[in-house]
């Protein structure tokens, strides 16, 4: 079965009932599972997604015993290794969908695949890593897109997890198994996550992975943004192809929103 799956915090309970009634005025009937930690959205909020056809509520209490250590980006991946869902969409809950979301199912690339991923802002590189000036200013003014400790850092924690490069590894980072540091800037961040495809029985395996590599977020996230690149790592480990939207997400001079289009047409955004 196909659904979708969304982790609602209170400050987004809002965002995520006009998203939600906006998917259903795409002709989008899709059941929808609503998780949250304990009793966080409003009984007020509640009681208009009850109202909603085909929207469920699930709390990670009822699964864990331990719901502090899933309190940030890493809940996504809890609540998609528990989901009864077999194919879903693992959406952020200040995503605004702008397309009936079944364009994405039914899209060749996800058949094939299982996965249908977005990519991340352009803007997101690793640069000047080659000037020692810069390198010294890191000593005052620390920033990692420009610190060639943290990308060798990030590097050799990549190396461990994938010591040799799988079919399907991502042309922009091949520098990670460069011996050569980057002379011309890199891509520091490929995917953005607020919204993954995937179809959980050809991706079980990953999924594993990408909850273990979630739930040591204490670790994992030293060298990433959030989950963010943790779905494509976890496919690659369980040496799985996945697919890639091909253009990157963007801010649109209009709206001021991360956007990213379709085929030539917004599909999603969110506040970036």
């Amino acid at each position: 079965m196909k659904g979708i799956i969304i982790a609602v915090p209170k400050k987004y309970e809002e965002i995520c009932l006009h998203n939600i009634i906006g998917i259903r005025k795409y002709n989008s009937e899709i059941p929808i599972e609503i998780w949250e930690i304990g009793n966080e959205i409003s009984p007020k909020i509640k009681h208009k997604f009850s109202n909603i056809k085909h929207v469920y509520f699930k709390n990670i209490n009822d699964y864990s015993d331990d719901s502090n250590n899933w309190k940030g980006f890493q809940i996504k991946a809890f609540i998609l290794l528990h989901t009864s869902f077999s194919q879903v969409l693992l959406c952020d809950a200040d995503v605004i969908i702008h397309q009936n979301i079944d364009t994405i199912f039914e899209d060749d690339n996800y058949i094939k695949t299982g996965t249908y991923f977005f990519k991340d802002l352009d803007k997101w590189t690793f640069h000047k890593l080659n000037n020692k000036w810069i390198q010294i200013f890191q000593l005052i003014n620390y920033n990692k897109f420009t610190n060639l400790k943290f990308f060798n850092r990030r590097k050799k924690w990549l190396l461990e997890l994938l010591p040799h490069k799988k079919d399907y590894f991502p042309i922009e980072w091949n520098y990670i198994y460069e011996d050569e540091t980057p002379n011309k800037p890199v891509k520091e961040a490929l995917q953005e996550s607020g919204v993954v495809f995937i179809n959980r029985e050809k991706h079980a395996k990953s999924i594993k992975h990408i909850y273990e590599l979630n739930n040591s977020h204490k670790e994992t996230y030293k060298y990433i943004w959030g989950d963010k690149e943790t779905f494509w790592i976890g496919c690659l480990l369980s040496n799985s192809p996945f697919y890639f939207n091909p253009t990157p997400g963007y801010i649109s001079n209009k709206t001021g929103l991360l956007t990213h289009k379709y085929k030539g047409v917004i599909f999603f955004s969110q506040k970036g």
